[in-house]
């Protein structure tokens, strides 16, 4: 779907025309003061009234409307711009009773919500919205069930905060070229201090070098959203809530797209090194040319008008005639000295010889990772031991209740840790337990000495046994 299958087809038209200043700025009057506060749509003839009183206005400062014959009573004027706001798709009428009601037309009020923050030149701190994805994020994952749209709040607000800093950079790299095209240092320093000062140092780039920079909550978020990612049971209470919510066409799917979503986040926040670096960059090469500016000011500019007057003094206090000016003192070439020759290059040191000694085994040490490896081994769950727990549970069964396993089959740790995960069994091993069993949670709770946890019904699938 392209931008103009949602816009009017002559949306822009009267952005377009020789008035089109006026119609910009009359549309954002239109829309922040007439529409933006009124919660219920004005009548033809307020809105026609607003429109005068901003011509009025509009005209004092800034002369006559250009399309418009200033000798017409300016109602008249006002009415004849109400028509075409409204013929091309700003406005929508509509009629209750013999009253006629005005409102904006729902798309051309999106985007003039977007072009009102642009004339604003809204600026954007970094701290507000790191710490709302972080905020967000921990909402998520305190309370999947019924916070899963802080997930899709925290993306919206990455995708936005990503979006701003290629903005800065972008606006300071065309400061930038604004600078560099200056002639006089009135228009270079004018250039620096109301381009870059005011509206890019301030706001956005001093933020990044405080002591309480945003980015020190970029880490928390980053391991905020691989907690959530790595956490099955967080991830299925979440992709059930996308489901239920209505983001997903079902739980294993909104699963899908939660993990997406906390991917995407990632990225974004760890790709930020590299925006910043171009930011820094950019401020860098700004900076060293106004300092260069000021450096050579003097000389540029005093030293250099002072020599050209006692020159011209000279030469209207020299007779008639013409004057002899010694120029042998010019050099005609570049001087060439030991600095430009070019030097052999020089000779590597020999390298050393060494003794290599081999190293001493460390029994202790070597016993050390034997236990430890052997540790993770039985720690582990592998889809080989949670298949074969599952097949030694159900036996020849159909389908076995959680509190049965807990009660019959669990003989030693290792059988207790594969127990635990078996809540898992959708997500677990990118679904290959899934693929031969399925799991039911039940209203009762399983509760002894060692767990307390809700029950939970595992059955065979079809085909599903595993042998």
């Amino acid at each position: 779907m392209g931008l103009f299958d949602v816009l009017p087809d002559d949306l822009f038209k009267p952005l377009a025309s020789p008035s089109r200043r006026f119609y910009a700025d009359a549309l954002l009057s239109l829309h922040e003061k007439t529409f933006g506060m009124s919660a219920e749509a004005p009548r033809r003839a307020a809105v026609i009234h607003e429109i005068t009183d901003f011509m009025a206005r509009w005209e004092t400062a800034n002369g006559n409307i250009g399309e418009d014959d200033p000798r017409t009573p300016r109602e008249e004027r006002a009415r004849a711009v109400y028509q075409r706001l409204l013929e091309t798709g700003w406005l929508i009428e509509h009629r209750d009773r013999y009253l006629r009601y005005v409102d904006l037309d729902p798309d051309a009020s999106g985007l003039l919500h977007v072009l009102s923050a642009t004339v604003r030149g809204d600026t954007r701190t970094y701290g507000g919205a790191v710490i709302g994805v972080l905020s967000a994020l921990e909402s998520a994952h305190a309370n999947p069930s019924e916070r899963s749209e802080n997930v899709r709040n925290a993306i919206v607000a990455s995708k936005d905060f990503l979006a701003h800093m290629r903005m800065v950079s972008v606006s300071l790299r065309k400061v930038e070229e604004k600078i560099l095209r200056q002639t006089s240092l009135h228009d270079v320093f004018r250039s620096f201090f109301e381009d870059f000062v005011q509206q890019h140092l301030i706001a956005d780039y001093k933020t990044l070098h405080t002591k309480n920079n945003p980015f020190r909550f970029r880490s928390r978020i980053i391991q905020q959203a691989r907690v959530i990612s790595s956490s099955s049971l967080t991830v299925m209470s979440l992709g059930e809530a996308y489901f239920r919510e209505g983001r997903s066409v079902s739980p294993a799917m909104g699963q899908v797209a939660v993990l997406d979503d906390l991917a995407i986040i990632v990225e974004i926040f760890e790709s930020t090194e590299s925006h910043l670096a171009a930011i820094d960059a950019t401020a860098t090469r700004i900076e060293r040319r106004i300092a260069n500016t000021a450096k050579y000011m003097d000389r540029v500019g005093r030293t250099a008008e002072s020599s050209i007057l006692d020159a011209m003094k000279a030469v209207a206090a020299a007779p008639d005639g013409p004057v002899n000016v010694a120029t042998s003192i010019l050099f005609r070439g570049l001087p060439v000295g030991p600095p430009h020759m070019a030097t052999p290059r020089r000779e590597r040191a020999p390298i050393d010889a060494t003794t290599v000694r081999a190293p001493v085994r460390d029994v202790a040490y070597e016993r050390f990772l034997a236990a430890k490896t052997d540790y993770l081994r039985r720690t582990k769950v592998t889809p080989k031991n949670y298949l074969a727990f599952l097949d030694r549970a159900l036996g020849t069964s159909i389908a076995i209740r959680g509190s049965t396993i807990a009660n019959e089959t669990i003989e030693n740790v290792d059988d207790f840790l594969v127990f635990q995960r078996l809540r898992e069994l959708p997500t677990i091993f990118e679904g290959l337990a899934a693929r031969r069993y399925e799991i039911e949670m039940l209203e009762d709770r399983i509760s002894n000495d060692w767990i307390d946890c809700q029950d939970f019904l595992i059955r065979r699938k079809q085909g599903g046994r595993h042998g």
